[in-house]
C-alpha cells in the first residue's frame, strides 16, 4: 500500500511504557504471550523474548483502555477473531512497535551521503536523479531530514534531482509522516534557519506545530506500508542509498540476513546501505563491504 505523496522504531523500547492506574495489573498469560511471540516472529520477524513480556503488556494496555476491554485475552480475540478486528489491527501493530526517531539522527551518515553526492557531481557534470529509501521511516523525521539535505545540495549542483521513499509497518506512523507536521520538540535538532526555510506554523490551539511547506520537495516523497519480513519488496526504484536503521537489531540471525539480502536486491551496484549505530552486517556473507561503521557498499 503506497500513500502517493507525503502531504496527504524499534519494538518494545523501555522508554515508551504506558501504564494506566486503573489497569496496571493487567497481565499477559503465558499462553497469550506464546501466541504473540510466535505470531510476531512469523509475521514480522520480530524476536520477542520472555524478558520483554512486561514491556509488551505496557504497550497493549493503552488499547485496552481506549476500547474498554478488561483483559489481554479479550483484546486478542477482538483483534484476530471479531468483525472489527481488521480496523483495530493497525493500532495493534502500532502499539507493538516503537517510533523513537528524530531529525538528523546519527548525523554522520547524512554527512557521508552529502560527500558521496558531492564527489559524483564534482566528477560528472550531468543530470542525475538520486534515489533514497528510508526502510523503517516511522513518523517521517528521517524522510524529511533526507529531503532537506538533498534540496540544500541542489543549490550547489543544479543537475541534481532526487526521489525519496519512506516505508514502515505502522499505518498510524505513516499517516503522521504524510502530514509533515511536527511540534517544536520534534524539531529541536534542526537549526533555526532550516525550520524557517522548510516549515510554516500551523494555526491551531497548540501553536507550537509546524508543517513542512515546500510542495516541490513534497512531490518527490512517497510513503507506503511495507513489512520487511515479506518475501519480496515491490518498491519503485533501485536505490543509491538505503537507510534501514534500528530495525534489524530486533530480528533473529536468519531473518536479519534475509532482510539485508532483500534490501541489497533493491540497492544499486556501488550503492550504500546505512544501518543503526548498534547494528552490523559483518559476518552475513553478503556482497557488501564495510566503508565505515554502520555504512556498507554493495559490491
Amino acid at each position: 500500500m503506497l500513500l502517493k505523496k507525503a502531504p496527504m522504531k524499534d519494538p518494545l523500547n523501555e522508554s515508551n511504557l504506558y501504564v494506566s492506574g486503573s489497569m496496571k495489573d493487567v497481565k499477559i498469560s503465558d499462553a497469550d504471550f506464546e501466541f504473540l511471540s510466535r505470531y510476531l516472529a512469523m509475521k514480522y520477524g520480530l524476536r520477542i523474548t520472555k524478558q520483554k513480556k512486561i514491556l509488551l503488556e505496557s504497550r497493549l494496555i493503552k488499547r485496552l483502555n481506549v476500547l474498554n476491554i478488561k483483559s489481554v485475552s479479550e483484546y486478542l480475540k477482538f483483534v484476530f477473531k471479531s468483525s472489527k478486528g481488521k480496523e483495530e489491527y493497525a493500532y495493534f501493530v502500532d502499539q507493538i512497535t516503537t517510533h523513537k526517531t528524530f531529525f538528523f539522527r546519527e548525523n554522520y551518515q547524512f554527512d557521508f551521503l552529502k560527500k558521496q553526492i558531492e564527489f559524483y557531481f564534482h566528477k560528472v557534470q550531468k543530470q542525475r536523479t538520486v534515489t533514497v529509501w528510508s526502510a523503517g521511516c516511522s513518523t517521517g523525521e528521517e524522510v524529511y531530514s533526507l529531503a532537506i539535505v538533498l534540496n540544500e545540495l541542489r543549490a550547489l549542483y543544479p543537475y541534481l534531482d532526487f526521489r525519496i521513499l519512506g516505508t514502515d509497518i505502522s499505518i498510524p506512523s505513516l499517516k503522521k509522516a504524510a502530514t509533515g507536521t511536527f511540534n517544536s520538540i520534534e524539531l529541536e535538532n534542526l537549526p533555526e534557519n532550516l525550520i524557517k526555510k522548510y516549515f510554516k506554523p500551523v494555526s491551531s490551539i497548540k501553536n507550537n506545530l509546524f508543517r513542512f511547506s515546500n510542495n516541490e520537495i513534497i512531490n518527490k516523497i512517497q510513503l507506503g506500508s511495507l513489512n520487511l519480513n515479506s518475501n519480496s519488496y515491490h518498491v519503485p526504484y533501485e536505490y543509491d542509498f538505503i537507510f534501514c536503521r534500528n530495525v534489524i537489531i530486533y530480528f533473529d540471525d536468519a531473518t536479519r540476513t534475509a532482510v539485508l539480502r532483500r534490501l541489497l536486491n533493491n540497492l544499486k551496484h556501488n550503492g550504500f546501505l546505512m544501518l543503526g549505530h548498534s547494528e552490523s552486517a559483518i559476518g552475513t556473507n553478503l556482497a557488501i563491504e564495510s566503508v565505515q561503521p554502520t555504512i556498507y557498499k554493495k559490491k
